[in-house]
């Protein structure tokens, strides 16, 4: 049975993808590997991708012999799940190994921001002592502030927990899951929204002037999910905002980032919330874990419905 990697993962080392091909040639694929962009082996039965490997229809049609695609990403807009469906292919991801860090980087960028320390940091750097002004802007404590989460998937339970276990009040939306908090008492109680949900139909710039609006002066908008969830045009025009950090762009490289470090209190990292020592083994264990299943007929960890809007990561 042919196995297809198609694309190289942007994070594993040439060590980590040859024991990736190794591995997968003990549960008794045929590995051919392919670079982004080259045509895929037509008799593929399974093809691992990454995220910036379109399966689309024409690569379908290209592997006519395919039954399993396994993204190594957390996110799954870049496959059509609606020709996946049509066709009896099996979807899945992996959020798993980049949960944790996508956590911690989206906790630390809400922890900075509530205290005001970019905006500290920068008046610093220019050689300006501002303790003066430091009563004249929001400071809350994390203990008893309301932090919005929007996606209850495999990352954001973990972003809900973590802001529990530090005391905050948490509210959660999700449109996979009707039985949450609506999305708009969300928006106006929290202090502080960090987005963990996938890129979909109803999460696609959800994050708008009719939301931003809805949000309370002073507060706080996280992004680790997807750019393409937040309007950035809105986002520079909603003066109430007490700040933000984003971790990925509708567009990248972000050709906007002069525009939006210019604010006043802002994180801005290059889409590498989800980076860790150890990624690339990682996501070997999961995508292997996930071939594992599909070789006994279980069911797959993690498996996209296909056609299904499920926008939790």
């Amino acid at each position: 049975m042919k196995c297809a990697l198609l694309g190289p993962s942007e994070h594993a080392t040439d060590a980590e993808q040859a024991q990736l091909a190794e591995r997968l040639a003990a549960l008794g694929f045929a590995v051919e590997a392919r670079d982004l962009g080259a045509p895929p082996p037509a008799g593929a039965a399974v093809a691992v991708v990454n995220s910036k490997t379109r399966v689309d229809a024409a690569a379908f049609a290209a592997m006519p012999a395919l039954r399993l695609v396994v993204t190594t990403t957390s996110g799954y807009d870049h496959v059509d799940l609606v020709e996946a469906g049509r066709l009896g292919v099996a979807v899945a991801r992996c959020p798993l190994a980049r949960r944790d860090a996508v956590v911690d980087a989206a906790l630390g960028m809400g922890l900075a921001l509530l205290r005001r320390l970019p905006a500290l940091a920068r008046a610093a750097q220019q050689g300006r002592w501002t303790r003066a002004a430091v009563k004249d802007s929001p400071a809350p404590l994390v203990r008893g502030l309301t932090a919005g989460v929007f996606g209850y998937g495999v990352i954001g339970q973990s972003a809900a927990a973590a802001w529990r276990a530090l005391g905050a009040r948490v509210l959660v939306a999700d449109p996979a899951h009707p039985n949450l908090d609506a999305p708009e008492r969300l928006l106006e109680e929290s202090t502080l929204v960090t987005l963990h949900c996938s890129l979909t139909a109803s999460s696609r710039r959800m994050i708008g002037r009719a939301a931003l609006a809805r949000l309370r002066p002073g507060a706080i908008l996280i992004n680790t999910a997807r750019g393409e969830c937040v309007d950035l045009d809105a986002l520079l025009a909603a003066s109430q905002l007490g700040g933000f950090g984003l971790d990925v762009f509708d567009q990248e490289p972000c050709p906007r980032l002069a525009e939006l470090a210019a604010r006043e209190n802002v994180l801005l990292t290059p889409h590498s919330a989800g980076y860790h020592d150890g990624l690339g083994r990682a996501l070997n264990d999961e995508v292997l874990a996930t071939l594992e299943a599909w070789l006994r007929g279980a069911p797959l960890p993690h498996e996209v419905t296909a056609g299904q809007d499920r926008p939790s990561r």
